[in-house]
């Protein structure tokens, strides 16, 4: 069985359930999903479509650090919207995190998130094993 580093920090919201935050194994990081939520875990954050997107990848940024990494190591983000034509609006957020070369991304229209969220993001990072 290969052998996980569990990520865990309290800036990003605490697993209550069966799942980590991320789990690092060599150079690779892969995260849970995300959504707008607030890190002491009281739901989603109040502000709209753009506070969650704000939050969401705030949480992963939060996560990637403490598995001493950061949004420029990221090379696979899936993103779930319920809305898909808020596509534009998410993609001009998702630009002030991500700079090119961009991540590989798949963004899949969603029926629904917990809690009532409106945007989810999970990524894959890669980083330097001398880092």
């Amino acid at each position: 069985m290969a052998k996980f580093e569990v990520i865990l920090t309290d800036k990003s919201p605490v697993p209550t359930s069966g799942y980590s935050q991320a789990l690092k194994h060599g150079n690779m990081i892969v995260t849970s999903g995300y959504l707008g939520t607030h890190p002491d875990g009281s739901g989603v954050v109040s502000g709209g479509f753009e506070a969650e997107v704000r939050q969401a990848l705030d949480n992963i940024k939060y996560v990637l650090e403490q598995a001493g990494s950061s949004m420029a190591d990221v090379i696979r983000i899936n993103v779930s919207l319920t809305d898909i034509n808020r596509f534009a609006d998410m993609d001009e957020i998702y630009r002030e995190y991500f700079s090119e070369p961009y991540p590989s991304r798949n963004t899949i229209g969603v029926r629904e998130l917990w809690g009532g969220a409106q945007v989810g993001f999970d990524v894959w990072a890669v980083v330097d094993e001398d880092d």
